[in-house]
């Protein structure tokens, strides 16, 4: 671990991790840190010739590493509320972590032959989904409860991805329509129960929707709708292209929660006052690369740290919070643009807010 001063925001960030491989931190899509905060979660990529990669834990104060898994899991995701990880080895079979003592007890299989798109995710009910790529070649959404062998629930000729069923109530799997761009209709929620699909935020053919996420109680959404045109904040004399969106849990509602430029992967604190997103070089333009912190009751957005400029999208800045609502997870991309773990701590931020 070391620390270094960020020379644009001037606010000090802690990297855990250098290359030459990807040390990427989880997707935002799930938590990255033990409910204690004391340990955050990321995965290192394996290089070849070595054995080193897999899942680590790194302690946020002291920056000690941990390998809780090898190379041979994947879709490794912590739960909401306990402190408990969930993953896969050899495609199907799906393990719980101890994240105290690292123990993993193997907790049931996946329909064979078939792969997840994605990370598992669990409800607080023990409920996991995730959506897969079955044996048939057809993609389906898949859940596995605690005692019971997995159901495929439902399936289709889309590619399916981002599957998060909602933490808080086992019967909803939100899931998109993977296009690797913009679609006409990509987000979509599926009730287990009712074995009844709809669409989650409805497009229109002008709007291009992408990177959601849950709150950490399944109250609400986060989204980001980007416009390749912009609009310009004639009180800033700034073009935001992207904004952040904010769903009620059964998509009938939603309000544009924050505003700025080249934004793609937005995250939800536990207590719901704050948001942060990635900013991002794309669709022709280039920018400086970094993280954003957004106050929810009032709209102030800050730049709180620069990073380097992603290779591919694994190397994303992806940030999250902590459970604390304290210190902000995020890749930094190095000189090589391969993700590198950092935390930067917000209680600085605070002071001059």
């Amino acid at each position: 671990m070391i620390e270094y001063q960020d020379k644009v925001t001037g606010y000090t960030v802690r990297r855990y991790a250098e290359g030459p491989e990807r040390n990427a931190k989880l997707y935002f899509t799930c938590e990255n840190f033990s409910t204690d905060d004391k340990y955050f979660f990321f995965m290192k990529q394996q290089l070849p010739g070595k054995d080193d990669g897999g899942c680590y834990r790194a302690n946020v104060e002291t920056g000690e590493l941990t390998r809780v898994t090898d190379y041979s899991y994947h879709g490794f995701a912590t739960d909401r509320e306990k402190n408990i990880g969930y993953t896969c080895q050899n495609e199907t079979e799906v393990y719980a972590v101890d994240l105290d003592t690292l123990e993993r007890t193997k907790i049931g299989d996946l329909p064979k032959g078939g792969q997840i798109t994605g990370h598992l995710t669990a409800a607080d009910t023990g409920r996991i989904a995730c959506s897969y790529h079955l044996a048939n070649k057809y993609y389906g959404l898949v859940i596995l409860d605690p005692g019971k062998e997995a159901e495929v629930v439902y399936q289709s000729d889309y590619r399916l991805g981002h599957a998060q069923i909602c933490p808080s109530d086992e019967n909803l799997i939100f899931y998109i329509h993977e296009t690797e761009g913009d679609a006409f209709q990509r987000t979509w929620m599926f009730d287990v129960k009712e074995r009844y699909v709809r669409p989650y935020y409805v497009e229109h053919p002008s709007e291009w929707i992408t990177h959601e996420v849950w709150s950490s109680d399944g109250t609400e959404m986060a989204l980001m709708k980007l416009d390749p045109a912009g609009f310009v904040d004639r009180s800033k004399g700034e073009t935001h292209t992207g904004n952040i969106i904010i769903g009620d849990k059964d998509g009938r509602h939603f309000d544009v929660a924050a505003s700025s430029t080249q934004l793609l992967h937005p995250c939800i604190s536990r207590d719901h006052k704050w948001l942060c997103a990635d900013r991002i070089s794309y669709l022709g333009t280039t920018i400086q690369e970094g993280v954003v912190l957004f106050e929810r009751a009032t709209g102030k957005s800050k730049l709180i740290a620069t990073t380097g400029s992603c290779r591919t999208g694994a190397d994303h800045q992806h940030p999250s919070f902590n459970r604390k609502g304290d210190q902000i997870l995020f890749s930094n991309p190095d000189e090589n643009g391969n993700a590198q773990v950092c935390v930067i701590d917000l209680k600085q931020v605070m002071k001059d807010w």
